[in-house]
């Protein structure tokens, strides 16, 4: 039973000295980055307007001086829309945010009354960065146990280590007597 369990060593050596060397020769590994999800949230804010009264003021004057008086004006017409209210209602498109409106109330070639409303909507763009640096991670390993003439321990390993970089390890494997054997490790960070 020696003589086996010493060429499974001697094989086992040789596999683990295979594995060591292939990964020595692979590229060197590329730092893990870490983790970031960026988050776009657009809320949109109401812009409240302050009414004022309006006081209508003269900008320019034309006046017309007519030299001939044409037949068939209507006197009583004239003063008749001279005294009429006309409203207006303008609606200008603010870029891509809204909307205002201008309403007036003209009569006797004056503005009386002028309103304005408007609905305009200003985005504001928050943007939510969370980086995750230490993440929960495994790792899976092979483990030999033993002195320089006699393998004491063959087996395979998972090791747990958590975001406040605590690390669990859990083992099984045999003995040279090809009994299972269970290990379980406990590992903490020493340097802050």
């Amino acid at each position: 039973m020696k003589s086996l369990f010493n060429n499974i060593q001697f094989l086992l050596i040789v596999v683990l000295a295979a594995l060591l060397f292939y990964q020595r020769s692979c590229s060197s590994p590329e730092p893990v980055e870490p983790k970031v999800i960026v988050e776009t949230v657009t809320k949109y804010d109401t812009v409240e307007t302050i009414k004022t009264e309006y006081v209508p003021k003269w900008r320019t004057r034309i006046e017309t001086i007519h030299d001939t008086i044409p037949l068939g004006i209507d006197t009583a017409a004239i003063l008749r829309d001279y005294y009429l209210k006309y409203f207006y209602t303008d609606t200008m498109e603010i870029d891509t945010i809204g909307y205002a409106v201008v309403s007036d109330t003209i009569s006797r070639n004056t503005i009386i009354s002028r309103d304005f409303k408007s609905n305009i909507l200003i985005p504001t763009i928050t943007l939510k960065k969370t980086v995750y640096i230490n993440e929960n991670e495994w790792y899976w390993g092979l483990g030999i146990q033993g002195t320089a003439s006699q393998l004491n321990y063959l087996g395979g390993q998972l090791l747990y280590k958590t975001k406040k970089k605590n690390a669990y390890g859990f083992g099984i494997g045999v003995n040279q007597e090809f009994n299972p054997v269970f290990s379980g490790t406990l590992y903490w960070r020493l340097n802050k």
